[in-house]
C-alpha cells in the first residue's frame, strides 16, 4: 500500500461514516462485556484524534484538518480494515477491553494493528 492509498482511505467520508457506527458499537460492546451491564456510548472525537497522534496515523493526513476530520480518518481506517477482513470485530472489542491503558491508548494500538495489516 502506498502513502497515497492510505491517505485516500483516511479521507474517505463514506468509510468514516460506516467506521463511526462500527467503532461506537465495538466500544459499547467492550464496555458492556467489562461491566456486565448493557452500555451504549459514542466515542468522543477527542479520544480518536489523540489516538491518531499516538499511533502516527495523523502524519498521513493533510496538514489543515480539524479534530473531527482526524477522528473521521481513524474511523475510515478501521472501517476499511474490517471490510477487507484484516481485523475482526472480536479483535477490536478485545483491544478496547484492555484495562491497563487509557481509551486513547487502546484506540492507538488498534490503529497500529490496522495499519500493519493493511500494509501487507
Amino acid at each position: 500500500m502506498t502513502e497515497e492509498d492510505l491517505r485516500q482511505i483516511l479521507m474517505d467520508k463514506k468509510l468514516a461514516q460506516f467506521g463511526d457506527s462500527l467503532l461506537n458499537f465495538a466500544y459499547s460492546l467492550a464496555l458492556t462485556q467489562k461491566s456486565g451491564r448493557p452500555r451504549g456510548l459514542k466515542i468522543q472525537d477527542r479520544i480518536l484524534a489523540e489516538a491518531s497522534v499516538k499511533s502516527g496515523l495523523r502524519k498521513h493526513m493533510p496538514r489543515r484538518v480539524d479534530r473531527g476530520d482526524v477522528a473521521n480518518g481513524f474511523e475510515a481506517l478501521l472501517a476499511f480494515a474490517w471490510l477487507e477482513k484484516r481485523i475482526s470485530l472480536d479483535e477490536i472489542v478485545e483491544c478496547l477491553k484492555i484495562e491497563t491503558m487509557s481509551p486513547s491508548e487502546n484506540f492507538a494500538q488498534l490503529a497500529e494493528i490496522a495499519v500493519s495489516r493493511i500494509a501487507k
